[in-house]
């Protein structure tokens, strides 16, 4: 999220604390809280880099449902878990850009990037794995069969679901159920909405100001499954559960669960 995004964001986490549905009592352990980008930032471990294996073990300890992750490609066509397409922002190496780096080499630079082969090994059967696709197939074609092959293992829907902001990414991924695609919308969500509707993708996720009830609702109804996000605070997660939202995304999840369980 920019820093516009992260400040409305925060805002509407305040405003819709006066909504109704923030005082619904909620059961933790049936709710799908989506780490995103694993439990980052400063916590009860210190501080943990964004999409690292530490940041998505803090998750396991803390019994977080699920965590989002984001993928590149490799020039030797090796999928890692990182969000941004070169190493600068989160490891000040702008020199590094993913997919004109072999594996060997951005491992041996930043040996804090794991690859997705690792977090599905590490993490499978324990975290639900939200796997955001930030590439097209048509630029990267290796994309597609690289990451059908590395969840070859696994059960979409149960285990896995691919995300993207931008729906057409997820074309590629025919062999995949429906049901496993998740369109996410940003202040674009009634683009994102058609979009949905045209490709038949069997999921929604987006801000949980912007998706209002009615939307949710009609959603629902369709058959759609509703993720929503970026919740801040217990009163907007109860919110959520009060509206059957499926999956809720936070970069607290650790502090809402926290939260939840001291006063449920």
């Amino acid at each position: 999220m920019s820093d516009f995004s992260t400040r409305l964001n925060h805002l509407a986490n305040q405003l819709w604390r006066l909504a109704p549905g923030t005082n619904t009592a909620v059961d933790p352990d049936a709710l799908k809280i989506v780490a995103h980008r694993g439990a980052h930032g400063p916590g009860p471990k210190g501080y943990l880099v964004e999409n690292t294996l530490p940041a998505f073990d803090l998750c396991v300890e803390e019994q977080i449902w699920g965590i989002e992750m984001d993928v590149h490609l490799t020039q030797d066509n090796h999928l890692v878990v990182h969000h941004d397409p070169h190493c600068g922002r989160v490891f000040n190496r702008p020199d590094l850009i993913i997919k004109d780096t072999s594996v060997i080499q951005l491992r041996n630079e930043v040996p804090d990037i794991p690859l997705l082969t690792e977090v599905i090994e590490r993490y499978s059967g324990t975290l639900h794995l939200m796997i955001e696709v930030k590439v097209c197939g048509r630029e990267q074609p290796a994309l597609i069969d690289s990451l059908t092959h590395a969840l070859s293992s696994l059960t979409p829907e149960q285990d896995y679901h691919l995300l993207s902001l931008v729906p057409d990414y997820l074309t590629g991924f025919s062999k995949l159920p429906a049901s496993a695609l998740i369109d996410v919308a940003e202040f674009n969500t009634r683009d994102i909405l058609l979009k949905n509707r045209q490709l038949g993708h069997g999921a929604i996720a987006g801000s949980f100001a912007l998706l209002t009830s009615k939307r949710v609702r009609k959603l629902q109804n369709a058959g759609i499954k509703v993720g929503t996000g970026m919740v801040e605070h217990p009163d907007i997660l109860r919110r959520e559960a009060s509206r059957g939202i499926e999956w809720v995304f936070s970069n607290n999840a650790v502090q809402l669960m926290q939260q939840l369980k001291t006063h449920p």
